[in-house]
């Protein structure tokens, strides 16, 4: 095997297929512990079986830097074999190839416990990867498939089951098991969140297809439990919510049904069950609260400055309390499909702003009425707050007197407006990719989540 000297020649040596040669990014943030590095810092995996016995991760294949390359790039053990997996150096923990690539960008889904955040999680990514192929000409697919395999079971038992008549209910989000991983750095065994990562690039039949090797993004999510939002649940030994701080859009997931203010404003309009029998109430705003003082502390903020990133208050289950946003039509979605001018011709299809900004203006106010304190909460924490209606499912679940808990029929879920919190992030704060159109002249955006 011919050798190289370091990643950075090999990788750059190495053709994306278009004749392009790959271009690596400054740094690397590492999606499991947020550790930054350089891409010629990046560990390798041995691949000869001998080689076990890490330093972190004790029964698993060692961990090491490479001096020697072959010609496309992968690494040579200790053993002479050439390697396939990278890791990060400070947890030791797989890293998929394309974020020494591409930018990643973070995305935080704060919510309580039962708010709905694995069901809207799974209906976002499951409707993200049909619109945009088909309206944006964009490619969002897995980038870690074993990263992301609890979420495209998630996806599966909602939208792909073998029998549709019969109902289903995600499992809830447990504080420990196959969401998180245990490993030991620096002698202490710290608790640390699966991501959940996805590339998102242009098609073949995007208008900037030539550039997708620099347009393209990683975007990674959590799926927090929400008891790790509450007071004294991240800590040194689980920084299960360490993201909040690197993340370039941070969304809350408000659940109306967990407020008994919001219950009787929609005993009127819904027979949902959710509505209609006593359930659990939360306090939503604390949950907000907790995740304003983790950010401004791991972001070095004081408790009087405001968070720089966009905060998307998401109010979810909107198929039960739409009626209440009079004059709206929360079912059809704020997708331009015949733009006029160069905004069609350019991104096939766009967003649109002036719609969606007027809907989060209603929302605000109808907020207020109800539940003035996340409002505010949220306007203290954040400089620019957009409120979304969504829902994951689009149907009222029912109780089957053999099963525990609200269960839905796949054959019934018709999610609303769950992929407009990403496809207006990336229209209104990121630039090359999706636009927005407005009465006048299409959105150009600044970056912000770029």
């Amino acid at each position: 095997m011919k050798e190289s000297a370091t990643l950075e020649n090999a990788a750059a040596e190495k053709s994306n297929g278009d004749g392009a040669s790959l271009q690596l990014v400054k740094r690397v943030t590492c999606p499991h512990c947020w550790h930054e590095f350089r891409p010629e810092q990046v560990l390798w995996v041995a691949q000869h079986e001998e080689l076990v016995g890490d330093t972190i991760l004790r029964e698993e294949p060692i961990r090491f830097l490479p001096t020697r390359f072959t010609l496309d790039g992968r690494a040579i053990d200790a053993r002479d074999m050439a390697c396939h997996a990278m890791a990060c150096p400070a947890c030791h923990l797989i890293l998929p190839r394309v974020l020494l690539e591409n930018e990643v960008t973070f995305i935080s889904i704060i919510g309580s416990a039962g708010s709905g955040k694995s069901n809207f999680l799974a209906a976002m990514t499951w409707e993200l990867r049909q619109r945009l192929a088909k309206d944006f000409a964009i490619i969002f697919a897995d980038g870690d498939k074993e990263a992301n395999w609890i979420l495209n079971r998630y996806e599966e038992t909602l939208f792909l089951p073998e029998d549709p008549e019969k109902p289903v209910l995600l499992d809830k989000t447990r504080t420990q098991g196959d969401l998180y991983r245990s490993v030991t750095i620096n002698g202490q065994e710290t608790q640390l969140p699966k991501p959940f990562l996805f590339s998102l690039h242009p098609g073949a039949q995007h208008p900037r297809a030539a550039k997708r090797a620099r347009l393209g993004r990683i975007v990674c999510f959590y799926d927090n439990a929400g008891e790790h939002y509450n007071v004294g649940q991240d800590t040194a030994l689980a920084p299960v919510t360490r993201h909040l701080s690197r993340s370039k859009v941070l969304m809350f997931l408000l659940d109306p049904t967990q407020d008994p203010r919001f219950r009787a404003r929609c005993k009127a309009i819904s027979a949902d069950p959710q509505i209609v029998e006593p359930l659990q109430t939360v306090r939503q705003e604390t949950i907000l609260g907790e995740a304003a003082i983790r950010f401004r502390k791991h972001a070095g903020l004081s408790a009087y400055q405001k968070c720089d990133r966009p905060l998307l208050v998401l109010v979810a289950k909107s198929d039960i309390w739409a009626p209440l946003l009079e004059g709206e039509d929360l079912v059809s979605e704020p997708v331009v499909r015949d733009a006029p001018g160069s905004a069609r011709q350019e991104h096939l299809a766009a967003m649109d702003m002036d719609r969606i900004d007027r809907v989060s203006r209603k929302l605000r106010q109808l907020l207020l009425t109800i539940t003035p304190e996340v409002v505010t909460t949220a306007e203290d924490f954040a400089d620019e707050v957009i409120y979304v209606p969504v829902s994951a499912l689009g149907h009222s679940p029912e109780k089957y007197p053999e099963r525990n808990g609200l269960l839905i029929r796949p054959r019934d879920i018709h999610p609303r407006w769950v992929t407009i919190p990403l496809l207006y992030s990336y229209a209104r704060w990121a630039t090359g990719l999706i636009a927005g159109v407005r009465a006048r002249e299409a959105v150009k955006g600044d970056a912000v989540a770029s």
